[in-house]
């Protein structure tokens, strides 16, 4: 009898236990899955978000856009028309960089708010930089670069969130 008393009270004990260990396991479960959510509403937000940086710039980069691949072609114009060609440019890469500046980071990516303004500020340098050497002989190593030092910082931000890597220069040189 006291055999049969012994295991019962160990049974007890036993459920009792892992009745505990299941309700703790319940409580981090739920955490986990709370946090999966803000962690998956992160990414969607940050892939709809990094998708709407090409259409801003493409909106008013066409000109710019012309005019570097006529020149990657050797098939610029001259003359008048040449100049026509880079004042427009010239105005569709301040568009451009305006546009990169009315840019509004989503409250769910605001943790990331920092390296956004510095890839922005990069985009917009880069952009200055292009209108700048539009007044001259038009070369844009050093703006091309500068573009992809915000792709960098980007592509560092998709890589955080288990997104692939993706390229805003190539989508706004096209």
């Amino acid at each position: 009898m006291k055999k049969l008393w012994a295991i019962g009270l160990t049974a007890a004990v036993l459920l009792a236990g892992c009745g505990e260990e299941e309700s703790a396991e319940s409580k981090e479960t739920t955490a986990g899955a709370e946090g999966s959510e803000d962690s998956k509403e992160v990414k969607q937000e940050l892939m709809k978000f990094y998708m709407s940086i090409p259409n801003t710039i493409n909106a008013v980069d066409a000109d710019l856009n012309a005019f570097e691949m006529n020149q990657a072609e050797d098939t610029l114009p001259e003359g008048e028309e040449l100049q026509a060609m880079k004042d427009a440019a010239i105005a569709s890469a301040e568009e451009a960089a305006n546009a990169v500046e009315t840019v509004e980071i989503p409250a769910a990516l605001e943790e990331q708010q920092e390296k956004f303004d510095t890839a922005f500020a990069a985009m917009i340098e880069s952009y200055e930089m292009k209108a700048e050497e539009l007044t001259k002989d038009a070369s844009f190593e050093a703006a091309d670069e500068k573009f992809g030092e915000a792709d960098a910082i980007l592509n560092e931000l998709l890589v955080e969130q288990d997104l692939a890597a993706s390229s805003i220069y190539n989508e706004v040189s096209q």
